[in-house]
């Protein structure tokens, strides 16, 4: 969606572009040979909510702690997200519900065309972004619908920054974690995570100031191959574990990273 901003989109794409880049040229080129040095682990545990309804049931927090209920639509949105003076047909429009115990606003955004909900209710910390459709300006937890229904994604936010978030198919089921967010501090450690359709983690890359790592895995759950940015080694291994060189699995590699891009491209890129 096109909450996030583009800086992050532009980062998370160019991070696993880069990853899928160093795997295949080193399948097209020189075989890297397997060296027997310890390579970090990556962890595959996720804190973030594997099905969307753990999410939906955070959904309505901020409006259950209402000290002042209001019931107005105080901004209407075109369907890019620009504010404008009336209703558009494929646009949105936002509601003040009302203000919390600490006297910050809680608004809820909807869709134009079927007054379905688009949002949860969000905590607004300054009255001057009332109108504005950046997601950022929340804090705390940001989920968004289909006009359907369906929760399609979620993004903590403190202080303007994303902590984690989590995108879902439409059967419900994570397909993409994101945390951290490198937006306002280059160097800042930013990781993302997808998986395979059984739910097994299919690559996970992280980045902090000009290091990167990126670790792609077999369905089984085994690691498929591992590469640093500041190394010329990619560690690889067949889906029973047995280090091999990464072109011996070009075909396993290439079906991956096919998997990853159109999770990126469906996901974050719209």
């Amino acid at each position: 969606m096109f909450y996030l901003k583009i800086s992050e989109f532009a980062m998370k794409k160019l991070l696993l572009a880069t990853a899928v880049a160093m795997a295949l040229s080193a399948c097209g080129g020189t075989k890297l040979p397997w060296k027997k040095n310890k390579v970090a682990e990556s962890s595959t545990h996720s804190s973030i909510p594997a099905q969307v309804d753990t999410v939906a049931k955070s959904a309505d927090s901020a409006a259950e702690k209402l000290k002042r209920k209001e019931s107005s639509v105080i901004a209407y949105f075109d369907k890019e997200g620009n504010l404008v003076d009336t209703a558009q047909k494929g646009g949105f429009y936002r509601k003040l519900l009302g203000r919390n115990k600490a006297g910050l606003a809680v608004v809820q955004d909807f869709y134009q065309d079927n007054q379905a909900k688009q949002t949860n209710p969000m905590v607004i910390p300054d009255d001057k972004n009332l109108k504005n459709f950046d997601s950022a300006i929340a804090e705390g937890r940001v989920i968004w619908y289909s006009p359907e229904g369906k929760v399609t994604e979620f993004l903590d936010y403190h202080k303007g920054l994303v902590q984690r978030g989590g995108y879902y198919n439409e059967a419900g089921v994570l397909v993409l974690e994101t945390e951290g967010d490198n937006s306002k501090d280059v160097n800042a450690k930013v990781k993302v995570r997808g998986f395979y359709e059984n739910g097994t983690l299919l690559f996970e890359n992280t980045q902090e100031k000009n290091d990167s790592a990126s670790v792609f895995y077999y369905d089984n759950g085994q690691k498929m191959w591992h590469g640093v940015s500041n190394s010329e080694t990619i560690h690889a291994w067949t889906k029973d574990g047995k280090p091999v060189e990464l072109s011996d699995i070009s075909e396993a590699v290439a079906a991956a990273e096919k998997r990853a891009r159109e999770l990126m491209q469906k996901y974050m890129a719209n």
